[in-house]
């Protein structure tokens, strides 16, 4: 069985999307909503069961839905959990009046339909035709009510142009539902002075709001949906170079001076630039700081330094060869290499006795020149 819950406003699919826009809330049925709904029950899922705490809202959007829920051919149950309201009572009998149930302090509630409007003029021609509208529609609804529940059609346009609530009791009795359901824990009564109050008792009779574009200038404080958009700017979210957020009412772009910021102070941004606020609103941006042609030249001086400083190295190094062998040395040690050393030393040679009394030097022969002498001198 799926479950469809109708907890919000009936809108309009851009009334939807304007919310979740402007005002940052996912909320609201319309009849794209219900649509996606019916496409992601599974197809041997013969059942929907709905669950209404509803306002009302939008009558078109309202009847699209009624009609797409009839139309899906899947078994419908509807109980109102809540409240049922203006056109979400319409909603409720896309159910089979068999199906159809309602909790125990629960309230329904119909009335003649309405258009809200906030500015401009009419004449009275324009007044009569929006009166044939409005009839029309009304004879709609009374129709389908009657349809739908089998009550009587004077005690139905009686009823809606009370515009109040009702009690389950007697929405069971006009046939809008079939069955209270019973509660599933005990009813808790308190007694105060030997009186018993419950809660039922003590509910008060609540009006239903005006249609969506009525909550907006509210929320605004503004007579006219034209006003409401200059002060429904999007907010955005910068991060300075502290890790803080600077929020700017700004939809898109850079931040300008008079664009409504907060929190007051100077806040450095990761681009370099400064943006003071004050009074909730930017009084200054200050563009990131250049390098004079000073400081460019003294950075240029300082990589040639670098530069010479490098070269210089280079002439100072070591070859790979002489590497090696100073790593060997390194490696045997100095001592070692000393005791490795020859100790041989030479006999001192003796001139003949000739050749001291020579008064001329006698040429000093090499090793190899002795060596082969003797070599002759054997043979």
């Amino acid at each position: 069985m799926a479950k469809l819950k109708i907890n919000s406003d009936i809108v309009s699919e851009d009334e939807r999307q304007f919310l979740k826009l402007w005002l940052g809330i996912d909320s609201g049925i319309s009849y794209d909503s219900i649509e996606t709904f019916l496409d992601s029950i599974a197809e041997d899922d013969n059942q929907i069961d709905i669950s209404i705490h509803c306002r009302g809202g939008e009558v078109m959007e309202g009847w699209s839905i009624y009609d797409k829920l009839r139309a899906s051919g899947k078994e419908i149950s509807a109980t109102i959990e809540g409240k049922c309201a203006s056109m979400a009572s319409i909603l409720l009998l896309a159910a089979p009046q068999e199906r159809r149930y309602g909790r125990p302090n629960a309230s329904l509630l119909i009335h003649d339909p309405y258009m809200c409007y906030v500015d401009g003029h009419l004449t009275a021609e324009e007044l009569n035709k929006l009166s044939e509208n409005m009839q029309s529609e009304t004879d709609k609804i009374v129709d389908c009510y009657v349809e739908r529940t089998g009550a009587d059609e004077t005690t139905i346009r009686a009823l809606m142009k009370e515009d109040k609530f009702i009690d389950m009791e007697q929405a069971k009795e006009l046939g809008f539902i079939s069955t209270i359901v019973a509660p599933i824990t005990a009813i808790k009564t308190e007694s105060t002075n030997n009186k018993t109050f419950n809660i039922k008792q003590m509910k008060e009779e609540v009006k239903v709001p005006k249609s969506f574009l009525d909550k907006i200038l509210a929320f605004t404080k503004t007579k006219s949906i034209a006003e409401a958009e200059k002060k429904l700017i999007v907010a955005m979210e910068l991060t300075t170079q502290e890790g803080t957020t600077l929020t700017v009412e700004r939809e898109e772009g850079d931040p300008q001076v008079g664009d409504k910021a907060s929190p007051d102070g100077t806040h450095s941004m990761p681009d370099g630039k400064t943006i003071v606020v004050e009074g909730g609103e930017i009084t200054e941006i200050i563009e990131a700081a250049t390098e004079t042609n000073a400081e460019t030249e003294a950075l240029k001086a300082e990589v040639e330094s670098l530069k010479e400083q490098l070269n210089a190295l280079k002439t100072n190094a070591i070859s790979d060869t002489e590497r090696d062998i100073l790593n060997k040395v390194k490696e045997i040690g100095i001592d070692k290499l000393k005791a490795m050393s020859s100790n041989y030393v030479p006999a001192a040679r003796v001139q003949s006795q000739s050749a001291l009394d020579s008064k001329e030097p006698v040429a000093k022969r090499s090793s190899v020149e002795e060596r082969l002498e003797k070599i002759k001198n054997q043979s």
